[in-house]
């Protein structure tokens, strides 16, 4: 198995706390001077895509540059 699979694994491994924590950080954030009244599904899911979308940032950059350290190897 080459290092390329182990670097799948890590990616979601990565990926699923690194989005957690992210949500969790952007709950802190008062979203709702932003949003109408009774909006509260649309801050949470607004919330979610934003920390998937960091979770998949800061993943795909540290396996990025493992990547690059591993092929000169």
């Amino acid at each position: 198995m080459n290092y390329q699979a182990y670097l799948q694994v890590w990616y979601f491994v990565l990926l699923i706390p690194i989005s957690v924590i992210t949500y969790y950080a952007l709950m802190a954030i008062d979203f709702s001077k932003i949003f109408k009244a009774n909006s509260t599904w649309q801050i949470r899911v607004l919330a979610i895509i934003i920390s998937l979308v960091f979770g998949f940032l800061i993943a795909d950059g540290i396996l990025g540059i493992l990547d690059r350290i591993l092929s000169t190897l």
